[in-house]
């Protein structure tokens, strides 16, 4: 996370889904992944997120969910702006959720396809995931499916439409295939 960004629009979602995760009973930690010089900035960030830095992992006790928190989001190669699938997978070993920023789409392609094939990964590697597919793109996972299914459960009760929730696609229709077009795959 660059300090420049902190505040933005990206920012809010990213608070609501933390404070809804704290809703349902997770301590939720903030691994973010901080670039350039943030100056003492670390703490509002925390605290506008409500989320605790990583570092405090060691005092926490119950479930715990990990907010991770690139500047571009998630790639083949860990780089100071991007999280790997493997990193995701490995820090699920410790939290029940981890979930990550993710705007690591390449331009003029397929996003559901793009979506489909970090799913696909994140399956391979023995963990379930679904994205929320808007403006700002997370990517939830959690080794067992009915984490996740509460978890969809929980976000469209708070009101977000279940039609932002994308998982890896089995059964397309040709309308769903079409560039550019929003699935309706659901958990």
């Amino acid at each position: 996370m660059n300090p420049q960004w902190f505040g933005d629009s990206f920012d809010i979602v990213k608070r609501f889904f933390i404070g809804n995760i704290r809703e349902m009973g997770y301590q939720v930690f903030v691994n973010p992944m901080l670039t350039s010089e943030w100056n003492g900035l670390e703490n509002k960030f925390y605290g506008f997120l409500g989320a605790a830095p990583l570092e405090n992992l060691a005092t926490s006790s119950g479930r715990t969910a990990l907010f991770l928190d690139p500047d571009t989001g998630i790639a083949q190669k860990p780089t100071k702006q991007h999280v790997t699938i493997g990193m995701i997978v490995n820090y699920l070993q410790e939290h029940e959720i981890v979930f990550s920023f993710d705007q690591s789409f390449s331009r003029g392609g397929d996003a559901l396809e793009q979506m489909d094939k970090k799913l696909s990964l994140l399956k391979k590697e023995g963990a379930a995931g679904f994205y929320y597919d808007s403006h700002a793109r997370f990517l939830f996972s959690a080794k067992l499916p009915e984490v996740l299914v509460n978890l969809k459960r929980h976000f469209v009760t708070a009101g977000l439409p279940e039609k932002r929730f994308i998982n890896q696609r089995t059964n397309l229709t040709s309308h769903s295939r079409r560039k550019n077009k929003k699935s309706n795959i659901v958990l």
